[in-house]
């Protein structure tokens, strides 16, 4: 029982694995490649409508890329960028990233993530 449980859980966890570093798969003879990416967003969860924010990443060779996340469903919703498809000039490449968010100009919140190499040669998302 004890091993039926460990390989359901293990399974599902090495597939999300998997398809998140960059793996392609086969499936009904349809090639799927899923790429790492992060999703983006802030709110401001005391205002009666969300804003525009303004979102800059910094690259791991310094160079910075930004998105704008526009309010969605007439600003009672925040809205979401998606790194790095929606950032004009980025990539993904090994490294540590930071990125910063801002309202009218004023950081509102900021944080990191980065990108590894794995074993088997995939990249990898790494929240930090």
């Amino acid at each position: 029982m004890k091993g039926t449980l460990m390989q359901s859980v293990v399974r599902p966890v090495l597939l999300a694995a998997l398809l998140a570093a960059g793996a392609s798969v086969f499936a009904r003879g349809v090639l799927y490649v899923a790429r790492p990416a992060i999703a983006l967003s802030v709110s401001e969860r005391t205002a009666a409508r969300q804003q525009r924010v303004e979102f800059t990443v910094t690259l791991p060779d310094g160079k910075t890329t930004t998105a704008t996340a526009e309010p969605q469903a007439g600003g009672e919703r925040a809205g979401t960028v998606h790194y790095p498809s929606d950032f004009g000039n980025a990539g993904t490449r090994i490294g540590n990233y930071t990125w910063s968010a801002r309202i009218a100009g004023k950081e509102v919140q900021a944080g990191r993530f980065a990108f590894r190499a794995a074993p088997d040669g995939q990249l990898l998302f790494v929240p930090n």
